[in-house]
Parts: C-alpha cells; sequence; structure tokens
C-alpha cells in the first residue's frame, strides 16, 4: 500500500513536471522575441561641393579647387551648392577655408576676371595706407579688425605746435601687406575700403608726413568716439606738469 502511495505521488510529480515545461516551450514559440534596444536615427547627410584646399579671395575657381563631400543636413547651409559646374569659373569674394561647403554668396559671376574691383562696394575705394606703427609691425592688426587712426601734425606755430587727435574711425582692415621673401621691398601697409572722403583724408596725412599710430577696437564696438586734442598746454593742464 505505501508502494502504492509513493509510486502515485512520483507519478504526479513527473507530470506536473511535464505539464510545466511543455507550457514553457509553446509559450517561448508562440512569443515574439524581445525587441532590439532602438539607437538613434542616423542623421540625414546630403552631398555637397566643398573646397578642397584654401580659395584665396579673388580666385577663379577650378575643378581642382572642388570636391564632392557628404555633410549632415543640418551642417549644410541652404545656398550651398549640390553641382560642381555651378562653381567653376566663378570668382571668390571672400576666401573659402579647405572643407568648408562652397556657396551661391560668396561667389560672383565675373568672366574669369579677379581684380580687387569684383569684392568693392558701390560708393566705396580700396586703399593701402603705409604704416610702421608698432601694433602693425608686431603683426598685431589683422584681416578684419577695425581701427581708428591716431595722428600728430604740426599745426600754428609756438610750442603747440603739434596736435594730436583721434581722426579716423572704425575703419575695417581688409588686407596687411608686408615684405616678403620675394618681395623683401614690399612697403607695409593697411588696405582699407572706405568712402572717397575717407580716402582724401587718408593721403592728406600721409602727404603732410603726420606721426601715425593704429589702435584696434574691441569687435562689439563701433560707435565713434569724440576726444580731445592733444597738445602741450593740454598736458600741463591735465596732468599739472610744471613748465
Amino acid at each position: 500500500m505505501r508502494k502504492a502511495s509513493a509510486l502515485l505521488l512520483l507519478t504526479a510529480f513527473v507530470l506536473a513536471g511535464l505539464t510545466g515545461w511543455s507550457i514553457y516551450t509553446i509559450a517561448t514559440r508562440v512569443a515574439p522575441p524581445p525587441a532590439a534596444a532602438a539607437g538613434p536615427a542616423a542623421a540625414p547627410s546630403v552631398e555637397v561641393v566643398v573646397a578642397a584646399a584654401d580659395i584665396p579671395v579673388r580666385s577663379v575657381i577650378t575643378a581642382k579647387q572642388l570636391e564632392r563631400r557628404s555633410l549632415p543636413a543640418d551642417a549644410v547651409p541652404p545656398a550651398a551648392i549640390r553641382s560642381m559646374s555651378e562653381a567653376l569659373g566663378q570668382t571668390t569674394l571672400v576666401p573659402i577655408s579647405k572643407g568648408l561647403p562652397i556657396v551661391t554668396t560668396t561667389l560672383v559671376a565675373a568672366e574669369g576676371r579677379t581684380g580687387a574691383s569684383l569684392t568693392v562696394d558701390p560708393g566705396k575705394v580700396l586703399v593701402a595706407f603705409p604704416t610702421s606703427d608698432p601694433l602693425t609691425t608686431a603683426g598685431l592688426v589683422a584681416v578684419g579688425d577695425h581701427i581708428d587712426i591716431l595722428a600728430t601734425i604740426a599745426v600754428g606755430k609756438g610750442e603747440d605746435i603739434k596736435k594730436t587727435q583721434t581722426t579716423l574711425q572704425d575703419l575695417e582692415v581688409v588686407e596687411v601687406l608686408r615684405p616678403t621673401k620675394d618681395q623683401p621691398g614690399r612697403v607695409q601697409a593697411l588696405t582699407l575700403e572706405v568712402d572717397h572722403q575717407v580716402a582724401l583724408v587718408l593721403k592728406y596725412l600721409r602727404d603732410a608726413q603726420a606721426t601715425i599710430d593704429i589702435v584696434v577696437r574691441s569687435t562689439v564696438e563701433h560707435a565713434l568716439t569724440k576726444t580731445t586734442t592733444v597738445d602741450t598746454t593740454y598736458l600741463v593742464d591735465t596732468y599739472g606738469i610744471t613748465r
């Protein structure tokens, strides 16, 4: 009797185990596999024309200066050029660094012309202002800087013959000319884009042999500043210098 009971109990355990295994097998076959973790969607890319090398301003673009490259769509300017034929033979209005997209606003159809006049705004002229001031000589005046010109000139007679004043203000430097290995006799000068009247003032300061110093403005300051002319009397009265 005890043997029969034990046998029945063992049989029940076996059947329960087989039933559980069957249910697990069926469930794993029917249930879909767990979804893979979704990674970030790849950003769409756009194929555009970029500079294969640094392209100077006022250069006629050739095929060697261009290449096609896929860039993230959100990094491509709206006016980016998609076809090389759109850029070939065009003249650059600004320098274009290697790897940057070529955009239509930086080019002009100049029929192969490369002169400086292509980048001069109407009503303006391009002038070179020779200067040996310390900042320019030290290389601290760069393209894109905005400068003021401090001039000391001889006026009248007597002890106050020399007067110093801030003259022209907020002039943008277009190019810095310096002697080079190939042109050691090249004059150091700042190239400026100015209106016709300012061009005359620059010429007068040069012809009058005024002593010139250049000061560089903050990138966010463009308002004209009113200054007081400095001469011997000003220094004596302001700083209490004994005569």
